[in-house]
């Protein structure tokens, strides 16, 4: 996808959900997260981030049986090759909770730099708030690893963000990385209430 094409899909998709909050976050990494990312890249345009807002008001959090113990996290996913930002949105919340939804808001698009010494790649991360409207909040695709759920309230997002920043090295960049829509959730979602 061009630069065109995905700043022409943004603004298709803020017509109907509200513009985006814009962010560039630079990320300095160590060689092996910067391999990994080179080679998730080529498979994925950039994924979604879901902020799944139960009935309750609480937010959707899950771990997966490969993470630090106690690690939890918002759902996201990968965009396939050729689907848009919202389909995405909605598969991924289907595939990873068992949830139905509806899109309430693009909250966010943050272009991720990955840094290591000179070299350097983007990642796009596509942030939704979405409202839960039915389902059982379950796992649908096996292949995530997703080994349990919890909620939070919206403010309760930082400290998971904490948590994610305060990751054991080996997880310390990703923990990063994740955290960062987290703290975006609060600030932007406590702005607005």
């Amino acid at each position: 996808m061009t630069h065109t094409d995905r700043e022409a899909e943004i603004i298709e998709l803020a017509t109907q959900l509200g513009m985006p909050e814009r962010r560039r976050c630079v990320l300095h990494v160590d060689r092996a997260t910067y391999e990994w990312w080179t080679e998730i890249k080529p498979r994925r345009r950039g994924e979604v981030v879901l902020l799944i807002r139960r009935q309750n008001g609480n937010f959707v959090l899950h771990s997966k049986d490969f993470y630090p113990a106690g690690t939890v996290r918002v759902p996201s996913g990968g965009i396939k090759k050729g689907e848009s930002l919202l389909a995405a949105a909605y598969r991924e919340a289907a595939e990873e909770t068992g949830l139905q939804v509806v899109a309430e808001r693009f909250l966010a698009v943050v272009d991720f730099e990955f840094r290591f010494d000179e070299e350097l790649l983007d990642f796009a991360s596509y942030v939704f708030l979405l409202r839960e409207t039915g389902g059982v909040l379950e796992v649908h695709d096996p292949h995530e690893r997703i080994c349990g759920f919890s909620e939070v309230p919206l403010e309760e997002l930082a400290s998971v963000a904490e948590c994610l920043e305060q990751l054991p090295p080996e997880w310390y960049h990703w923990g990063c990385f994740r955290s960062y829509p987290h703290r975006l959730a609060v600030e932007l979602l406590c702005e607005s209430s």
